[in-house]
């Protein structure tokens, strides 16, 4: 049990460190409306002694884009004008 408390914290400590690191970047980026993300993984490798963590910040963007138009009918005839 104390192990697993000792690499939660670790992840946690990490998660804060790449916060702190990155967020004004991340600010940087944001959208008009003022969205922008940073996601976290955390991986745990418990196939070495001590347990591996890996720690991966992401920063992104929120884009939207948008066209709209219309799709002439192939089987419809086109009218003279």
């Amino acid at each position: 049990m104390e192990t697993n408390t000792n690499e939660k914290q670790t992840a946690i400590d990490a998660v804060k460190e790449l916060l702190d690191t990155h967020f004004n970047d991340a600010e940087d980026c944001a959208d008009d409306d003022g969205k922008f993300s940073l996601g976290f993984r955390v991986t745990f490798d418990r196939s070495h002694s001590p347990t591996k963590l890996k720690v991966t910040c992401r920063v992104s963007k929120v884009t939207t884009d948008e066209i709209e138009c219309c799709v002439d009918d192939p089987a419809q005839a086109k009218l003279p004008l």
